[in-house]
């Protein structure tokens, strides 16, 4: 399978997708970048040689980078990978280089009775996702991980962005404007694999004029609740609820 991870290539680490590989008589999975020449068809498992050529450059350090390409395909076997990790991310890069959701977050209720509504967002876990905390990437690979306390995937999936008009956005978001100047929209979306349809959680998003490229310490996400709080409290004449996160890296 290929799988997200890291790899290190010339003092430069590496997001993308690799293939979860066992070497020589290893029992471990571990990661392998590209293999030139080699047509991998997913959901099959290969047995393979390939060659390995390390190129030197004193200024970059020995080796300055390897390069691998198939000689042969031993076997290919139709079958699902036994015992593969969810992926081949080391926790150092998600707490350094991948941010992730803060749930300390902010929100804007215009109603005639709030009190409700209020206490309502404040002790409901779901808006704090749980206790676990999301991590979002957007190099090279669009994934999120959901994680516990000790750094363990508990969930993962594709991130899917969209770009958005600020007039698709809701007045309700008016209540809670960004604490930054803005340069774009959009909408993220969190899905399992290819479930488009049924979408974990979405949220729309301003882009921060300091972030390039979604650099997430420049998004906000934005979810507009009005109508789900006036369905809940339909006495309280909700006219407007919104909730606002920021992303962040590091601990």
């Amino acid at each position: 399978m290929k799988l997200p991870g890291v790899l290190t290539s010339s003092g430069n680490n590496i997001f993308a997708n690799v293939y979860a590989v066992k070497k020589d008589n290893s029992n471990e999975w571990e990661a392998h970048g590209d293999i030139a020449k080699f047509e991998y068809e997913e959901g099959y498992e290969y047995l393979i040689r390939i060659s390995k050529t390390s190129y030197l450059d004193y200024s970059m350090g020995d080796p300055a980078w390897t390069e691998y390409e198939l000689l042969e395909v031993i076997s290919k076997e139709h079958k699902d990978s036994e015992n593969l990790p969810p992926h081949f991310i080391p926790n150092w890069y998600f707490e350094k280089h991948c941010s992730y959701i803060n749930p300390e977050f902010a929100y804007a209720i215009d109603a005639d009775k709030k009190e409700d509504i209020e206490n309502d967002i404040k002790t409901d876990a779901t808006y704090k996702f749980g206790g676990l905390r999301y991590y979002i990437t957007f190099s090279n690979v669009n994934k999120w991980f959901l994680l516990n306390n000790d750094m363990h995937t508990v969930g993962q999936g594709i991130l899917i962005r969209k770009s958005k008009d600020q007039a698709e956005f809701p007045d309700t978001y008016k209540l809670l404007p960004p604490e930054s100047k803005i340069a774009g929209y959009g909408e993220l979306v969190f899905v399992n694999g290819d479930d488009t349809e049924n979408p974990i959680m979405q949220y729309d998003i301003f882009i921060s004029a300091k972030s390039r490229m979604y650099q997430t310490m420049g998004v906000w996400l934005y979810k507009d609740l009005t109508a789900y709080y006036q369905s809940k409290y339909p006495e309280a004449n909700v006219k407007a609820v919104a909730i606002r996160y920021t992303t962040k890296i590091g601990s």
